[in-house]
């Protein structure tokens, strides 16, 4: 877990994703964007890319979103839970936090279940994703620290 907070450190994760985000809305409205263009928000320029309004109702949801995940990865808030409860608090969090967006801002048609069905497997999909990025980034960490390690007691 994350010990240390930084503004900088914030905004580099807001922006990283926030990018990720929108490059993969922006495929999905060149794929998708005509053909859903009176259902969704999000395709309100068919396939001319996202719009303005929607550009910024992502940012600020990925922005509540690493908010959360601050608060679940380090110790600035929450001291005592255990590693697991804090993930699946976050991914509970960032799932809570899409639903009020999609109400909200009218992303797609909430009474069509095969909308619902996209959502949820594409929301499982990125969190596995994440996840699995997210231990090798840890390995790779305690790898470096390991060794940093065993050269400091060779040198000694």
């Amino acid at each position: 877990m994350d010990k240390n907070f930084s503004v900088l450190k914030y905004l580099s994760h807001v922006f990283m994703i926030y990018g990720i985000t929108t490059g993969l809305l922006n495929v999905f409205c060149i794929f998708f964007g005509t053909s859903a263009h009176g259902l969704s928000t999000i395709f309100s320029l068919g396939n001319a890319g996202v719009g303005v309004a929607t550009s910024f109702q992502f940012l600020l949801a990925v922005s509540i979103i690493v908010g959360l995940r601050l608060i679940f990865t380090t110790d600035i808030l929450i001291k005592k839970m255990p590693i697991a409860a804090r993930i699946i608090a976050m991914f509970a969090g960032a799932f809570a936090v899409m639903i009020g967006f999609i109400f909200l801002f009218d992303w797609f048609p909430a009474d069509v279940p095969l909308a619902w069905i996209m959502f949820i497997v594409c929301f499982v999909i990125s969190c596995f994703v994440s996840t699995l990025i997210s231990v090798l980034a840890e390995k790779q960490e305690n790898r470096r620290l390991e060794e940093a390690l065993k050269r400091y007691k060779e040198e000694e």
